[in-house]
């Protein structure tokens, strides 16, 4: 599975310089609310990561972020379960979470391989947009994997995008349908680029601070 050759041949994808930004149709009240959640997630996000920064070293403090960032915004969005995956540039999954118990590392590459192909994760992804599914039953962008251990009925994918590179993927379900909405896609919107600086900044301390360069 190659992300960088399948951006490639699919001319409907934006070009990789564009982040698209999500279209809603709320009304202002909504909007403000969506803006005070994000500024509240920014802040629990920010405090995490600097907690980490200060308290964990060497390779460890990436996948502590990741994981410690899933619960937030799990949390924040009462969202059932969630994954992230870390994408190199040569379209390459450099770490991931699944939204499973543990797996062997052949059924977990088989998950994330199938989902960044077919499913939400990967158009968003592709698209550089945050996508929302509000029943998987009828939208033909989420795949449903054989032994899902886990219900998921609606869902909502963000993608990381530091600079002009798209770094990764977040995926987040609900068990019910229509559970994400345009609110929370907005919410998301407003706080893509802080996640993933976090998220790069984590990247850095596991690769230079075991050489004290940071």
């Amino acid at each position: 599975m190659n992300l960088t050759k399948i951006n490639s041949q699919d001319s409907s994808i934006p070009n990789r310089l564009n982040v698209v930004p999500f279209q809603s149709s709320l009304e202002e009240h909504s909007l403000l609310i969506a803006s005070q959640a994000a500024i509240k997630l920014q802040t629990n996000l920010l405090k995490s990561s600097i907690a980490y920064a200060q308290s964990i070293s060497g390779s460890l403090i990436l996948k502590a972020t990741l994981k410690q960032t899933l619960e937030i915004l799990t949390q924040c969005t009462d969202a059932g379960e969630g994954s992230i995956f870390l994408i190199n540039e040569d379209g390459q999954i450099e770490e991931s979470i699944l939204a499973r118990s543990p797996v062997t590392r052949d059924r977990k590459d088989s998950v994330i391989s199938k989902v960044l192909d077919e499913g939400l994760a990967g158009w968003a992804f592709r698209h550089r947009q945050i996508g929302i599914i509000y029943d998987a039953v009828t939208d033909d962008r989420w795949v449903q994997l054989p032994d899902q251990p886990y219900v998921a009925r609606s869902a909502l994918a963000i993608p990381l995008i530091y600079g002009i590179e798209a770094i990764g993927i977040i995926t987040l379900t609900h068990p019910q349908p229509n559970h994400f909405n345009e609110e929370f896609g907005m919410m998301m919107q407003y706080c893509m680029e802080i996640i993933a600086a976090i998220v790069v900044n984590a990247q850095l301390h596991a690769k230079y601070r075991p050489l004290d360069l940071v």
